[in-house]
């Protein structure tokens, strides 16, 4: 990392400045007012509006598509077939909601009328939709082997297992130690099973792109969080110069979760195809429907755990097998999922003996895509409930136990031999265990209700991972006005990182954060940032450039005004963007502007890592389930975060707040379910998305700040690590309040019911 070093007079007024204080979000007021515009509000002069027939297969060839009958009717401008599309397409449709044809018209309603006057011919072809079944030698072929269609983190990789044959997207496999003898020296062994659901982002706004091409460049105006990636992938897709492919984000970006991380096949190159052939705009925008069928989920995986330990709670040795669910289509995340589950345990247990093996399968279902902590939100709710079962059949308290085995700053990591740096986690345990205490409820004294409580440690890293080091730039613009606009790789999804950016200008610059503005850069800028906000690199990466741009602005505004006023540099203070003397003699920033300059002054930062700081949470849960009804309450959720520096502790509070929203979803509510890869609750009003309503009477957030070096003012991610440890706390609380182990999330009413009714209770 480059080490972004400040002198003494700035680490002097840090306390007068703004990070580390509660800024209100610079887009609030827009967004809570209805003044803000997204894509979807988006519809430029001359448009045209595209609609696309989708199959209802999950597995067929496209024999003939006649588009006369669309063609025919008034208003219709185009009409192309998926073979004709540009770029990667076949003749075959591979799951329910992926494309036939697409139609371009002068209006949304003619456009719809047009698809649904299309005839076609599909040849059925056998499915699979089973990803443990889908790698076997019988099983119908989805894809060859390692599929490339310009998706990032395609890699070259050797199968380990004579089982694993077919429809193979990618696998890993590692070994640390000897984990046969590790099992051999346990007192304890414990196996289990467990499987995690397909869960839906259910963004408030639906995928929408704007398509055109000026001259031979391929112009999308849509939210996409990873500019750089993006532009990439989706000009290897259609098989075009990735110079060709310029994205443009709308004036306010949609929220994403990871939906809207990565091109989707069914609406960048589609819009593309149509735009190239009428040589006009091409506005596409997936309804509700589409969006839950065409376009990702968070990947269902399932795994099988198996844990060694010694009398006293000593792990031994653990064993990891995954096999997780890509879909129909490669998009690199299969590849996301494996890594994070493979190395999530050895980030946060000391596991002397570990054996991981893990594949990622092409199904004939809906494509599994990025969801906010990619494979460590799965992993963590497997390897979480385990460890409590682990702990009851010993006979240890989970808490105990977990603390005997938890790593800890300094601990080297057996998978990558790097020690690691800042680690909060045992802090998280404890203070998050005293909050939770204190918010501890009397009982109810109904018999009908019995109460439980729940702990989960989880981790997840900041940056992705997925290169060897991640970089960024910025540049910082001082205009005539006063105002600093700050030219970033950053999206600001919801997230907050726009006010975050203000926030590090300010402080360093001491121009206050209402006169600081925040763009993301065009791909086709001089200067890049490839990731973009994506894996809680923003703050982390992005934040780190933006400190350097900014601390390099303010020395060159100290040499300005020490000039101006005849006095040296290091006696200059800045407040409210005024230079002044120490007797008291001022002048505005803005007019340090010299004649060479123009109207702006401009400057640059750059950050990069090598390093992968974890994030590391311990959250606590207490529930109250009805055993005459099976009704699940979560009565007391309290999420203990190290965050290494906070510098919007509000802020912070909300991505808590957020995960712990998605956390219950995931545990007790949402799943889209398919049937034999047709969907059966792809709409709002029979997919399950919680309300304020279903959160927790009492929700506590606490902070621990564990000082990352390498990070800005020593910050790591939230967003992302946030999430891993919200769905197992609930689920461990659930299991201790029935006596019941559930490891098939989501678990409704029903289902807890008619278990607390069995006579084979587990």
């Amino acid at each position: 990392m480059s080490r972004l070093r400040r002198d003494e007079r700035t680490v002097q007024r840090q306390s007068e400045r703004v990070v580390g204080s509660d800024v209100p979000k610079i887009d609030a007021e827009d967004k809570v007012a209805g003044d803000a515009r997204f894509g979807s509000d988006l519809e430029p002069d001359d448009v045209l509006y595209a609609a696309v027939l989708y199959s209802t297969r999950t597995h067929a060839e496209i024999d003939d598509v006649d588009l006369s009958p669309a063609m025919a009717i008034d208003g219709v401008e185009c009409a192309l077939a998926r073979p004709d599309f540009m770029g990667k397409f076949d003749d075959r449709v591979r799951h329910y909601g992926d494309v036939i044809a697409a139609i371009a018209a002068t209006g949304p309603e003619t456009a719809d009328r047009a698809v649904n006057a299309i005839d076609y011919d599909l040849t059925p072809l056998d499915a699979v939709h089973d990803a443990r079944e889908a790698v076997d030698g019988d099983a119908p072929t989805v894809h060859p082997n390692n599929l490339d269609i310009a998706q990032h983190a395609q890699h070259d990789f050797t199968i380990e297992n004579e089982n694993y044959t077919k429809n193979i997207d990618d696998y890993h496999e590692l070994t640390v130690g000897d984990p046969d003898r590790g099992f051999e020296e346990a007192d304890h062994v414990v196996t289990g099973e467990y499987t995690t659901p397909r869960v839906s982002h259910c963004n408030l706004d639906t995928h929408c792109t704007i398509a055109e091409w000026d001259d031979d460049t391929l112009v999308l105006t849509e939210t996409l969080a990873s500019h750089g990636r993006s532009q990439r992938e989706i000009a290897g897709f259609l098989e075009i110069d990735p110079e060709r492919v310029k994205i443009k984000e709308p004036p306010s970006a949609s929220s994403s979760f990871g939906g809207r991380s990565l091109r989707k096949l069914t609406v960048e190159p589609v819009a593309a195809s149509l735009a190239r052939e009428v040589d006009r705009p091409v506005r596409l925008q997936l309804d509700r429907e589409r969006e839950f069928v065409s376009t990702a989920t968070r990947h269902q995986t399932q795994f099988t755990l198996e844990t060694g330990i010694t009398a006293d709670g000593e792990i031994t040795a653990m064993s990891v097998d995954v096999v997780t669910d890509t879909g129909a289509y490669p998009n690199g995340v299969g590849h996301v999922v494996l890594k994070n589950s493979r190395d999530r345990p050895l980030d946060v247990y000391r596991i002397p003996n570990y054996e991981y093996e893990g594949v990622a399968a092409f199904t004939n279902n809906v494509p599994g895509g990025e969801y906010r902590a990619i494979g460590s939100t799965q992993l963590t709710f497997a390897l979480e409930s385990h460890l409590d079962e682990v702990a009851a059949r010993a006979g240890l308290d989970r808490i105990t136990f977990r603390r005997k085995n938890l790593v800890e700053e300094g601990y080297v990591r057996p998978h990558t031999e790097v020690p690691i740096g800042s680690c909060g986690v045992d802090d998280c345990l404890e203070r998050g265990l005293r909050r939770f205490e204190e918010l501890e409820r009397d009982e109810t004294g109904d018999p009908r209700i019995t109460r439980g409580w729940g702990v989960a440690v989880g981790a997840h890293p900041t940056t992705s991972g997925a290169t060897s080091e991640d970089s960024s730039e910025a540049i910082l613009t001082l205009t005539a006005d006063g105002t600093v606009t700050a030219h970033t790789g950053a999206v600001d999804q919801g997230q907050g990182i726009d006010t975050v950016i203000a926030q590090i200008v300010g402080h360093e610059t001491g121009i206050p954060t209402s006169r600081v503005d925040v763009e993301p850069f065009s791909t086709t800028d001089r200067f890049a940032d490839h990731l973009g906000s994506i894996a809680s690199r923003s703050t982390y990466i992005i934040g780190a450039a933006v400190r350097d741009a900014a601390i390099a602005l303010e020395r060159e505004l100290h040499d300005r005004a020490a000039s101006a006023l005849d006095v040296s540099a290091d006696a200059i203070e800045i407040q409210d963007g005024v230079a002044a003397s120490p007797n008291g003699e001022g002048i505005p920033v803005e007019q340090l502007l010299s004649p060479t300059d123009g109207d702006e002054l401009e400057v640059y930062g750059s950050a990069s890592s090598t390093e992968t700081p974890v994030s590391y949470g311990a959250h606590f849960a207490a529930v109250e389930v009805d055993v005459e009804t099976g009704d699940v309450d979560v009565l007391t959720f309290v999420a203990s975060q190290d965050v290494g520096h906070a510098i919007n502790p509000k802020m912070i509070e909300g991505q808590l707040e957020g995960a712990i929203q998605h956390g219950i979803e995931f545990a007790l509510y949402s799943e889209l379910q398919l049937d034999r890869g047709m969907p059966k609750n792809a709409n709002l009003a029979d997919y399950p998305v919680i309300s304020p309503k279903e959160m927790p009477e009492d929700v506590a957030c606490e902070i621990v700040e564990s000082n990352e070096q390498s990070g800005p003012y020593g910050a790591k991610g939230v967003g992302t690590p946030s999430m891993p440890p919200v769905a197992p706390a609930i689920m461990n609380a659930l299991a201790d309040a029935t006596g019941n182990r559930f490891r098939d999330p989501p678990i409704d009413s029903e289902t807890v019911y008619t278990e607390l009714s069995s006579e084979d209770r587990r």
